[in-house]
């Protein structure tokens, strides 16, 4: 007997040994990484930690019968559904996802309210004057976010003359239409320092001293891709250069001599912000070389961000397209704002522009622009 075990272990070594060791698949956690229904608005909000997916249809769907038209999953998983299923979203809605175990996913819908939002005021048609020589690019008793959006830097120009931001007259708007006005943006001397034409998504905020702020946005929970509109531009040569104070908050680092001659050119941004700090306030701008903040694409709290800039005359209506380049996915921040600056000089925050020797030999660089649009 004994010997009998001795030989039955030492055959079972042997066969043993021959096999190769069972190697156990890892347990790969089935993802939802893509999601999509008819009459979606935006990328789905996707959570792995609570495995749930959030997503907004527009007005008017049908909840109750919406068909898939993209899911995409984690490599080796399986899903309940597929591309094609027509599936019930007025209430949550489980997926299973499987690989080595399974995994149950949450489907969250909800209405999308004005999710295509046009541009307010984007016509540019609406002004009226205050005092005796400023222009204001809203209706005379306008109300704030009913038919008043934008604003310009006019406050601080008329101070010593004349506005620098203004409407063209009626019949001279862009092809789109032509009967109506255009914003017309002019790089001037303002008896104190160079003031580029602009016009922005906000309103004026204060003067220190001779300096300001500007307070650009509003609140926006719609996704664009882009910013559309028409202009004409006239670049002047740069003959206006702020003091060491403000270049040295430009990033381009450049003396005052190299900026001198060169060439200006207009700028359109078009962003999507919220604050970090979670409140629902606009983005300040502020021109006090002590505190100076201006919008660049680095600035902390962007979403998402689209610039064009050009130094080239465009002396016929022109359209041009702005798109936006997200940083990320999913639903916007509840205190999303959006922003649109417009100017005939990029650097006129700086107080760096061409204003045509100071108006003795012309105007200064200027541009046109009209019937502004998002597009999605």
């Amino acid at each position: 007997m004994k010997y009998f075990f001795i030989f039955s272990f030492f055959h079972f070594f042997i066969l043993t040994s021959c096999i190769e060791p069972i190697e156990l698949l890892p347990d790969i956690e089935g993802e939802i990484t893509a999601f999509e229904v008819v009459g979606q608005v935006g990328v789905a909000a996707i959570n792995s930690a609570t495995r749930t997916v959030s997503i907004e249809l527009s007005e008017g769907s049908d909840f109750a019968s919406v068909a898939i038209t993209r899911l995409e999953l984690t490599d080796t998983a399986v899903a309940s559904v597929e591309v094609g299923d027509v599936v019930d979203l007025s209430s949550p809605f489980t997926i299973e996802v499987t690989t080595v175990a399974s995994y149950t996913w949450t489907v969250n819908a909800s209405v999308a309210h004005s999710s295509e939002r046009e541009l307010p005021g984007g016509g540019f048609d609406e002004w009226h004057v205050s005092g005796s020589r400023t222009w204001n690019p809203w209706p005379q008793d306008g109300v704030w976010e009913v038919d008043r959006w934008w604003d310009t830097g006019n406050r601080g120009v008329s101070l010593l003359a004349p506005s620098n931001s203004a409407p063209t007259e009626f019949g001279e708007g862009c092809p789109a239409y032509p009967e109506g006005r255009a914003a017309r943006l002019e790089s001037v001397w303002a008896g104190i320092k160079v003031a580029g034409g602009n016009i922005y998504f906000g309103q004026f905020g204060r003067f220190t001293g001779i300096d300001a702020t500007c307070l650009m946005g509003h609140p926006w929970q719609a996704r664009p891709r882009s910013l559309k509109g028409w202009y004409r531009y006239f670049p002047q040569p740069v003959d206006e250069v702020g003091g060491d104070e403000y270049l040295a908050h430009h990033p381009y680092q450049l003396s005052r001599d190299e900026w001198m001659g060169s060439a200006d050119s207009l700028s359109v941004i078009v962003a999507l912000w919220a604050s970090p700090d979670g409140t629902n306030k606009p983005f300040t701008v502020d021109t006090t070389p002590s505190s100076y903040v201006d919008f660049l694409p680095t600035t902390p709290g962007i979403i998402a961000y689209g610039q064009i800039v050009s130094a080239d005359e465009q002396a016929e209506w022109a359209e041009f397209e702005v798109p936006l380049e997200y940083r990320g996915e999913g639903t916007l921040p509840a205190n999303a704002q959006l922003l649109v600056q417009i100017t005939s000089s990029k650097n006129c925050n700086y107080f760096i522009a061409g204003t045509g020797d100071r108006g003795r030999t012309g105007p200064g660089s200027l541009m046109y622009v009209d019937e502004l649009e998002l597009t999605y």
